[in-house]
């Protein structure tokens, strides 16, 4: 997934549309509408989005192979996903 980001150059203003998209898509297939499953839900498409602009940003000679894939969850242990250096 990380490769189908790179060199795209993805900006706030692109990453701020997809998250509007998929909430109206959300609605549109009537997810759950209550406040706690919509928050877990935002938070992934947050996290998501955040780690695609990130990947889609970063500087020539980047090998995604050198990390791991991030994976989203419920209170991880260790905190949130932290690139390695070389960004």
């Amino acid at each position: 997934m990380i490769t189908h980001h790179l060199n795209r150059h993805l900006t706030e203003e692109q990453r701020r549309r997809w998250i509007d998209l998929l909430q109206d898509a959300a609605d549109a297939v009537d997810l759950p509408d209550d406040p706690e499953f919509r928050s877990a839900f935002m938070a992934y498409v947050e996290w998501g989005t955040r780690l695609a602009k990130f990947n889609s940003n970063r500087k020539p000679g980047y090998g995604p192979a050198e990390e791991p894939m991030p994976q989203w969850g419920w209170g991880v242990p260790g905190g949130p996903y932290q690139p390695q250096s070389g960004s």
